[in-house]
């Protein structure tokens, strides 16, 4: 898979895995921490970025051609693909129009495991910004749990009450685990 981009895909295959310990967690990597890993006149980092790109936009494509919501498992697989195996907590809210077809995507807050922290002011200032009828958050839990937890519960609650207020429909709220996807709405935790 790596003769395209190398002279010696073993040698490069070999670099790659022991930086990063698996393929899952080279999918995820920085371009930063891909560019440190390639040896002066490799240029496989611009391919490998290009194809990324290229898999999360059909990914995406997928996800944004029904009404937010109503493809759970394209949802479900974009949402793993994109964010299941992040270091990192992101929360994301994806947005949709009064048709609830997605018309923005936006990282709204990031952190460290266990204290991401969302700002109302950021979530629903670009929410009305757009003119969005309703919405999707979602974020990971970077243990690859996708239990909510007590906090994740008692925030989105927050959330959701802040947003009725302001004519703003929470849909759900999903938490990504490595492999799983958990829906608020489903658990009846909204």
């Amino acid at each position: 898979m790596l003769a395209p981009l190398s002279a010696d895909p073993r040698e490069l295959a070999e670099r790659l895995l022991k930086r990063f310990g698996s393929i899952s967690a080279l999918t995820y990597a920085s371009e930063a921490d891909l560019r440190q890993c390639a040896s002066h006149g490799e240029h496989w980092v611009e391919a490998f970025l290009a194809i990324r790109q290229l898999l999360h936009d059909g990914s995406r494509e997928q996800m944004v051609q029904t009404p937010l919501g109503d493809d759970r498992s394209a949802l479900d697989r974009y949402l793993v693909d994109t964010m299941g195996g992040l270091r990192r907590e992101r929360m994301i809210a994806i947005m949709a129009d009064g048709a609830g077809f997605v018309i923005s995507e936006e990282i709204v807050a990031d952190g460290a495991e266990g204290e991401i922290q969302v700002s109302p002011r950021i979530l629903f200032g670009r929410a009305l910004a757009l003119d969005a009828r309703s919405m999707l958050i979602a974020h990971n839990h970077p243990s690859g749990c996708a239990e909510p937890s007590e906090t994740d519960i008692r925030q989105t609650r927050q959330l959701v009450s802040q947003a009725d207020r302001l004519g703003v429909c929470v849909y759900d709220h999903l938490v990504i685990g490595r492999r799983t996807v958990v829906s608020m709405r489903e658990r009846g935790l909204l």
